[in-house]
């Protein structure tokens, strides 16, 4: 196919990562977020190198997303003096990407440590594994040539 027979379609869905990202965490210029089957019932996500499980969820209510308005004209200050910055409605959600953080195990472990940590995970309560065999790019490029 060439790229004039794709058509773009842009969804908004509000991602919750339940605080264990912190807004100062995507602050810096190098910050980023990599997201892998978006469409698929159990999206990837990777936010500054952490990996994390996601699943759609309604919300309780309705997200909306605003954008910061591009012509913000100076209005009189006589009527309006607090703000200074306006922001326009772009659209709204009432689905949700719940992310859970995950710990990606190596995978070159012998059978025995393995199977023992399955154990382990049985009797005590430890943050989920996840054993890729794959790279995040390998992914990625896999992807697009399913799609």
């Amino acid at each position: 196919m060439s790229d004039s027979e794709y058509e773009e379609t842009e969804y908004l869905v509000f991602g919750d990562f339940k605080n264990h990202v912190q807004p100062f965490q995507l602050n810096h210029e190098d910050a980023a977020i990599k997201v892998i089957g978006i469409e698929s019932d159990a999206p990837m996500a990777e936010v500054n190198g952490s990996i994390y499980r996601g699943r759609y969820e309604h919300s309780v209510g309705t997200n909306v997303f605003f954008e910061k308005e591009k012509d913000n004209l100076a209005s009189d200050p006589l009527f309006e003096s607090v703000c200074r910055q306006r922001y326009q409605y772009v659209d709204k959600s009432t689905k949700v990407i719940s992310f859970e953080r995950v710990y990606v195990d190596n995978l070159h472990q012998e059978a025995e440590k393995s199977s023992k940590a399955e154990e382990d995970e049985q009797t005590e309560a430890k943050p989920e594994s996840l054993k890729l065999n794959i790279t995040y790019k390998e992914a990625i490029n896999k992807f697009g040539e399913e799609h």
